[in-house]
């Protein structure tokens, strides 16, 4: 689960501009070019193997395997197994950890068994490696078309959540109504989006009475229920309040991604409203990061409340905190964040950069040891910033596409895989195209589809190639379409 309302957001916010001139088998073509390029591969003894856990590919894949001290081998042998045609695949090789080039683009869509075996000088074998993955298929338009527009799409939406209970309350008492919507339960997170849900609502429906009102009453709870002044944590928002869903586990605790996405939302409420007070809430948060700062550039991910020491020694990948910060020195020139700023920045392009673990931060999942949980969240919102920042370095844009093509890899299905979930359904369920949201959800989620919409518009924006709104108007038409 992510931002809340999400949605809304990609309709109201998202240009998909002028019509490509470019035809469905072009971008066939394309996608399945794309498909050859390898996503960081593994070397032994230099850069570690991230997909040990990966249930499917789009690119070609290579795979760490396991050393015998029994022989020397000198050549390797590749055999893939598919499920799709009853077919094997094979080619030999001089190491044990080759991306399947030679036989990627001729397997089928479907399940695939792989096994690599270790040969020495006189014949003697063993196995290397096996393992099962799901060869995906890769972008080839057409998929469906929107039924309408995105605009209608946004106003149904934004009239649904206005006339909800869960919202009214808002109005009248001040206070979340947890019956009524349990997912308050992680309010810096839900609470923050009906913030922004009022605001959007203001913009588009101008003169009603009631949704700045009910965007400031929720904007004084966050800030009359945040951390207090002598607290380690001091004024930022809480992560979960009350014992629903995951807040009865983790209760006592902050997690660090999620105050920077709150600051965001009380700047634009004081942009709307001019009160100073939700700017003051927004750069009291900020410089709480900035305290709670390790040297090393981020933080860790979840800190105990009550004893202001780290929950778990995962550390945070802290894109939310430098999007809040960027925006607090670049569109209200608030320079004391812009060390700090530049040393997250640093510590994301030495650390899940260079070892590509992008492991999700969600509030309703555990911290992850390594590879075990990634999301398309972290590496997308890294990409977003790149392509912003193109100017800085020219190594910028280049390693935005590498993100992208990683998070579509792994989490966007153009066609329904036939794989099981992560609660053992069948996937011939999805509606697609969609995109799945970590590996602890192997599901499709909304918000996850937006994110991958928003990112892949940026691309469109940035970069100019237009299968990047190919793919973009792709999955924004299956959120239109799964809309009830």
């Amino acid at each position: 689960m992510k931002k809340f309302l999400s949605c809304f957001f990609i309709f109201a916010s998202v240009t998909l501009y002028a019509q490509s001139q470019l035809s469905n088998k072009d971008f066939c073509a394309e996608g399945k070019e794309e498909s050859l390029i390898p996503i960081r591969p593994g070397i032994p003894g230099k850069q570690p193997f991230w997909n040990e856990k990966a249930k499917l590919f789009k690119h070609v894949p290579s795979f760490k395997n396991n050393r015998s001290s029994e022989i020397i081998p000198v050549r390797y042998r590749y055999s893939a197994f598919s499920f799709a045609d009853k077919q094997y695949y094979s080619f030999t090789a001089n190491t044990g950890t080759e991306p399947l080039f030679p036989i990627w683009n001729k397997l089928p869509v479907g399940n695939v068994y792989l096994k690599i075996e270790g040969i020495d000088t006189v014949g003697n074998v063993y196995l290397a490696k096996e393992r099962m993955f799901y060869k995906a298929a890769t972008f080839c338009p057409p998929y469906a078309n929107a039924k309408y527009s995105y605009k209608e799409a946004m106003l149904k939406g934004l009239r649904f959540l206005y006339n909800q209970d869960y919202i009214k309350e808002w109005y009248f008492t001040g206070k979340p109504d947890h019956k009524e919507l349990p997912l308050y339960s992680y309010p810096s997170k839900v609470i923050g989006s009906i913030i922004d849900g009022m605001l959007l609502y203001d913009k588009y429906f101008p003169g009603n009475d009631t949704s700045l009102i009910i965007a400031r009453k929720a904007a004084d709870y966050l800030i009359e229920k945040a951390e207090p002044a002598t607290s380690q944590l001091e004024y930022f928002p809480q992560t979960y309040e009350g014992d629903g869903f995951a807040a009865g586990k983790y209760g006592n605790e902050i997690l660090m991604s999620e105050p920077a996405w709150t600051g965001i939302t009380f700047l634009n409420l004081y942009d709307k409203t001019k009160d100073k007070k939700y700017f003051d809430a927004a750069t009291n948060i900020a410089n709480t990061y900035l305290k709670n700062q390790l040297s090393s550039g981020t933080w860790y991910i979840r800190i105990n409340k009550e004893t202001g020491k780290p929950s778990s020694e995962v550390l945070c990948i802290p894109n939310n905190i430098i999007s809040f910060l960027s925006v607090l020195v670049n569109k209200y020139e608030q320079t004391q964040y812009q060390k700090s700023m530049e040393s997250a920045f640093k510590w994301i392009m030495n650390n899940p950069v260079k070892t590509f673990d992008w492991t999700g931060q969600f509030e309703d999942v555990g911290a992850a040891s390594q590879y075990k949980n990634l999301s398309q969240y972290e590496p997308t919102w890294f990409a977003k910033y790149l392509l912003d920042n193109k100017k800085k370095d020219t190594s910028y844009v280049r390693l935005a596409k590498e993100l992208m093509d990683f998070s579509e890899d792994q989490f966007v299905v153009w066609e329904r895989p036939d794989i099981f979930d992560d609660r053992n359904d069948l996937a011939n369920k999805w509606q697609v195209p969609a995109a799945l949201e970590q590996y602890n959800c192997y599901l499709p989620i909304d918000a996850s589809i937006d994110q991958m919409v928003f990112t892949f518009c940026k691309a469109y924006e940035v970069i100019g190639n237009p299968i990047y709104r190919a793919k973009a108007i792709a999955l924004a038409a299956t959120v239109v379409n799964c809309q009830k």
